[in-house]
């Protein structure tokens, strides 16, 4: 090897040495930059609260037109959820698990509701720092909370869809309705 091959090796030696000691961190340890950290939390919250969901009910959800309306069909209908404004699809997906979570009328999700898993994922979308202003010690009030919230600004509309013959049928429901029960 040649001299500047040496030298260049040298140096990247003694910056690792340098690093080490400056971030206390050991020689193969990756460390954390502020940056990487904050992405890594903001990760954490915007995880798919709808897998848990999808997992317990396979080839139920339905994400169409451009993620403007988000269908959750687990036997031939449908509660679905359109977005009349400008809405991110990971906000669709909080809205439709905590409508699908607390306020859905299939009986058989009950048994999914009783899941630790669903339970926690409820959690974690409600104590997302967007709905701090719902906070309630009943989550259930919480939830109604978060989703008047979202409809009062015209962003969500719900609608029941059955699938009939091949053909698909819309009712308009009122959301307002649909959480006083």
């Amino acid at each position: 090897m040649n001299r500047g091959l040496y030298a260049l090796l040298a140096i990247l030696l003694l910056c690792t040495v340098d690093s080490v000691l400056t971030n206390g961190a050991p020689h193969n340890a990756p460390t954390a930059h502020p940056a990487q950290t904050t992405k890594v939390d903001s990760q954490k919250s915007s995880i798919d609260p709808l897998k848990g969901l999808e997992a317990s009910f396979p080839d139920t959800i339905r994400v169409k037109n451009k993620g403007r309306l988000l269908e959750f069909c687990p036997d031939g209908t449908c509660d679905g959820f359109v977005v009349g404004g400008t809405m991110s699809v990971a906000t669709l997906k909080d809205f439709a698990y905590l409508y699908v979570y607390f306020f859905s009328d299939y009986t058989f999700l009950d048994e999914w509701r009783s899941k630790k898993e669903a339970k926690e994922t409820a959690d974690r979308v409600l104590s997302k720092p967007e709905y701090h202003n719902c906070r309630n010690e009943i989550e259930r009030e919480a939830a109604r909370c978060v989703l008047q919230e979202l409809t009062s600004k015209g962003k969500v509309e719900l609608i029941f869809v059955r699938y009939d013959e091949g053909e698909r049928h819309v009712v308009h429901r009122k959301i307002s309705e649909q959480l006083t029960k």
